[in-house]
This record gives C-alpha cells, structure tokens and sequence, in this order.
C-alpha cells in the first residue's frame, strides 16, 4: 500500500468501512512499516477523542429547527442551480476563437511536399529456371608455398554455376 491511498482511505479505515481481512491487515502493516503514516493515524485518532470528550461534555446538539433551514437551502440551491459567471463565458469564447485562429494559420502556413524525381527503369537479371550451385575448391596452403604461389594462405578457385538452361523435351 502507498501512503497516498492510505491517506485517501483513511476516515473509512478508521471508521471500520473496511472490513474484509485481507485489507484490514494491509492497511494494519502499512501502519507498522510507515512512520509518517503512523503519526498521522495518532493525530487523527486524538483529534476525534477530543472532539468526542467535548461533546459529551458540553453536550452539543442542533437547533430544533436546523433539519427544515437545511433542506430548505438545499432545495434552494437545487432550483437555482450552478450559476456560470459571465467571465467565464467569455473566456470559454475566446478560447475557441483563438483555436480557429491558430488553425487557420497552421493551414496557411503548411509547408508543400517537394515531390522525388522518378528513378529511371533498372536492368534486372531474368531469374534462372534451374540454378546450380557453384563448383568450390580449396588448395592446401601448404602446397602453395611449395609451389611457388604468391597468395601463402592457399588459393579458392570458383566455378560459377550453370546458368543455361537445357531445352525442354518435346513429348508429354
């Protein structure tokens, strides 16, 4: 677990919402490896003693009629609902105005592909119907510097490969 979601979850854990084991004892291990995460856990946890002592205490409750002004101000809010400043209406229309601007001027100055001259046509070797492969020979590099031959690491003699074709036989 990373502190940001033991952060974000926290009012949940420490109210007993999380209740699968698995999660209780991530979060119950997280607790023990994370100092900062520790010390805030405490801190929570003393404000909420706090706040329970001083309720008891002073005994706090709510008017008698703070339940109807509530619903009366959210109704309120309902039917007027969110009001969008002028200011922001127009910079919302300034900001498209500027985007068609910046379009028209990227068309404008669209640089023109310059177009490759054709290749003229290549020869091209016809393909051989029935290739051979090509005839190698190696000498004995001993028997070169015998033999008086200027290349001492021995000589590869190549024949290349049949590249005629015999004719085709009449009958079937």
């Amino acid at each position: 677990m990373r502190c940001s979601e033991f952060l974000d979850r926290h009012s949940d854990f420490r109210d007993g919402l999380i209740t699968a084991r698995r999660d209780v004892r991530s979060w119950q291990r997280h607790l023990a490896d994370c100092a900062s995460c520790r010390r805030y856990d405490a801190t929570v946890r003393r404000g909420m003693q706090a706040l329970h002592a001083a309720v008891q205490e002073a005994s706090i409750a709510p008017s008698p009629d703070f339940r109807n002004k509530l619903n009366t101000r959210l109704e309120r809010e309902r039917r007027e609902g969110v009001a969008t400043p002028a200011r922001t209406r127009f910079a919302a229309a300034l900001l498209v105005v500027i985007a068609l601007a910046l379009l028209v001027l990227d068309v404008g100055r669209r640089p023109q592909l310059a177009r490759a001259p054709l290749l003229p046509p290549a020869a091209f070797p016809k393909p051989v119907a029935n290739p051979g492969l090509p005839f190698v020979t190696f000498q004995d590099p001993r028997a070169s510097v015998v033999n008086g031959n200027p290349y001492p690491y021995g000589t590869a003699l190549v024949q290349p490969a049949v590249t005629q074709v015999p004719p085709a036989a009449g009958g079937r």
